[in-house]
């Protein structure tokens, strides 16, 4: 038995825990369920606490950026016996605009079991978000008609997720790509839309605002047509188009269901507390020669612009319209 306590607390024979996720992709705005489930090792062990995080990566060019999206913590202290199971019930409703899953976002639950007098357990869990009926409608509509979504599709710029997408037999001699980005209402989804056209003079951006109701969403066909007639409007009357893009972003941008507006309050605060972290290790590093003036400075020139600077040098400075 003592043989037994030593390793347990080597981590050999302790407690495990595995959060067990009644499926693996979701829709967004869906609830996840599951169960949290406690399994005693060899011998019994004291459990502290239990700390469930979901947490979301982001990749832009080299950068990755992993934040915390939501914390479920299980305080209550307990102990569990050998080979004992403890199961909790686990719930979580996703918001409306977290970026969609993709090859530069990625979603996982990380379940920490911390074991006093032991090696903590941790258990990884990833998922896949995908977008909800209407917006994957829209999506559909477009491959019908002849966009596929290229590999780099649903990049998130540190604004929006735009979605782009390649022709492949409609327009392929006129257009060079499709984009567009999207905002998520209870009566239906607003689109900007930019259509990238081959010229003699190399390539027009068109851009288009759009309102999509729930009626034309859900018939398939009249969606098809409608949005058929509105890319041929565009590169037949390239001139009559000029939505802003910048304005677009900042009208939707208070609206739940904006496609990935959730993250960028999360992604410039991460990146604002690392580089508080980075400002402050180096204020109290200085050798002792460098001017103390120089230091307040930087102080100040850090807490007044850096949080926007952050998310410039981290997804690129956008090209303007």
């Amino acid at each position: 038995m003592v043989f037994k306590k030593f390793m347990a607390k080597l981590g050999k024979g302790s407690a495990q825990v595995d959060l067990i996720l009644d499926q693996h992709q979701y829709k967004l705005g869906e609830q996840i369920n599951g169960q949290l489930v406690i399994t005693g090792g060899t011998v019994e062990q004291e459990i502290n606490k239990i700390d469930v995080d979901f947490m979301m990566s982001v990749r832009a060019g080299e950068h990755i950026q992993t934040v915390l999206i939501n914390r479920f913590p299980f305080p209550e202290s307990f102990n569990i016996q050998p080979s004992e199971k403890k199961t909790y019930s686990f719930s979580y409703q996703l918001p409306q605009n977290l970026l969609l899953s993709c090859n530069s976002v990625s979603y996982y639950f990380i379940t920490h079991l911390d074991i006093a007098a032991g090696v903590d357990s941790t258990d990884r869990d990833p998922i896949d978000i995908l977008p909800p009926d209407r917006l994957q409608n829209i999506l559909y509509a477009f491959d019908r008609l002849g966009f596929r979504e290229k590999h780099d599709s649903r990049s998130f710029d540190g604004h929006m997720q735009e979605f782009e997408l390649a022709p492949t037999s409609m327009l392929v001699n006129e257009v060079e790509e499709v984009e567009f980005v999207a905002a998520i209402a209870e009566t239906g989804i607003h689109l900007l839309l930019e259509v990238d056209l081959r010229t003699f003079f190399g390539e027009k951006e068109v851009k288009r605002e759009l309102w999509l109701d729930n009626q034309l969403l859900d018939d398939q066909n009249a969606l098809i047509d409608y949005l058929q007639q509105v890319l041929l409007e565009m590169v037949n009357n390239p001139s009559l188009y000029h939505a802003d893009k910048a304005q677009f972003r900042h009208k939707i941008s208070g609206l739940p269901g904006a496609i990935g507006a959730f993250a960028i309050g999360l992604i410039a605060m991460e990146l604002l507390e690392e580089a508080v972290e980075d400002i402050v290790e180096d204020f109290f590093e200085d050798d002792d020669d460098d001017d103390d003036d120089d230091d307040e400075d930087s102080l100040l020139d850090f807490f007044g612009d850096e949080e926007e600077d952050s998310l410039s040098d981290f997804f690129g400075d956008e090209e303007e319209d």
